[in-house]
């Protein structure tokens, strides 16, 4: 079994540009495996086998679909990413809910999207939710979160009292009204990433996707007269007519920004710079490649020539805990 799992964490190395990470996520007292514990909800051994049998995960409720990606051609005079010189790159695409329940209610207002851009030599992951606002900043905080929104109401109001960044979060969800399609829904890449300028300097900035088609909303009216499984059907029906849009910027932070923790927000009057557009059509959905795209992982640190990550402590732990998932779900 230990040889096994090791095969298959060589491999997911090997395809991902990584090397084998320790089990320790670098500065934090919580390992890898305790990470993905806490976001399961596989607090012993008992509940962590159980979770193995019915292949347990995060963002259990979501489907594949395919599309592309149109760079925009003046990007580099501001940045040098040779990535982006492509005229068209495919893309592969997972919009999913939150959470490891696979029947999960789509009249909740949490949408997630994951995008894989496969170019000629690299390629390009984004993981991003409809929040620009993280509730936490770093590990030990998210480790005490997942524990705690598990225990109920009782462990939210608990992180309401004692941790402010749990509370904002939750604050803003309150009032965030779900959307009527996944196409209708902006996406943040809550986590900063580095970009290198013609010049060779540096500069910090977040991934925004916003909707062409604008941000629609769903009434108390209109979402009682909807499926608890309408997202899926409305997209792939959607697609069929036209694709599904967004433009995709680079919020630029400035010199007092904060770039490692994702719960502090940059001001609205930041430079944004737009990179492209995605198209979703589904027009590669019957390859078994996108079919698939939900087994595997969407890693948002396989990075092109000129991005690199920044020193988040959440981000730099996405990666080693959606192996030790994948790993788990074999």
């Amino acid at each position: 079994m230990a040889t096994h799992r090791y095969q298959i964490l060589s491999k997911i190395c090997l395809l991902t540009s990584l090397s084998i990470l320790s089990s320790s996520l670098y500065a934090s007292e919580k390992t890898v495996q305790e990470i993905v514990d806490a976001v399961n909800g596989t607090p012993d051994l008992a509940s962590r086998e159980a979770g193995k049998k019915v292949k347990l995960r995060n963002h259990a409720k979501g489907f594949c679909t395919s599309g592309y990606f149109a760079p925009n051609p003046k990007l580099n005079e501001q940045l040098a990413i040779p990535f982006f010189n492509q005229s068209k790159i495919d893309v592969t695409a997972r919009f999913s809910m939150g959470g490891t329940n696979l029947h999960a209610s789509d009249k909740t207002s949490g949408r997630f999207m994951s995008l894989k851009i496969d170019g000629d030599k690299e390629n390009l992951n984004f993981v991003t939710t409809n929040s620009p606002v993280f509730f936490a900043g770093n590990l030990e905080d998210f480790f005490t979160f997942q524990v705690k929104v598990k225990q109920g109401p009782e462990g939210k109001q608990w992180l309401i009292d004692n941790k402010p960044d749990a509370k904002a979060f939750f604050d803003f969800v309150k009032q965030l009204p779900p959307t009527a399609s996944f196409a209708n829904s902006p996406y943040f890449g809550v986590n900063s990433f580095l970009f290198t300028t013609p010049n060779n300097d540096v500069v910090a900035g977040r991934w925004i996707f916003e909707p062409v088609d604008g941000v629609v909303n769903l009434s108390q009216t209109q979402l009682a007269e909807l499926a608890d499984d309408f997202l899926k059907d409305e997209l792939l029906t959607r697609i069929k007519d036209k694709p599904a849009v967004w433009n995709l910027f680079i919020k630029l932070a400035e010199k007092d920004d904060e770039i490692n923790d994702p719960t502090v927000l940059w001001p609205e009057t930041r430079q944004r710079l737009l990179v492209g557009q995605v198209f979703i059509n589904g027009e590669r959905d019957t390859e078994l490649t996108t079919q698939e795209c939900g087994k595997g992982i969407f890693n948002p640190v396989l990075l092109p020539k000129g991005i690199a990550p920044s020193a988040d402590p959440i981000l730099n732990a996405r990666t080693p805990a959606y192996i030790e998932s994948f790993i788990r779900r074999q």
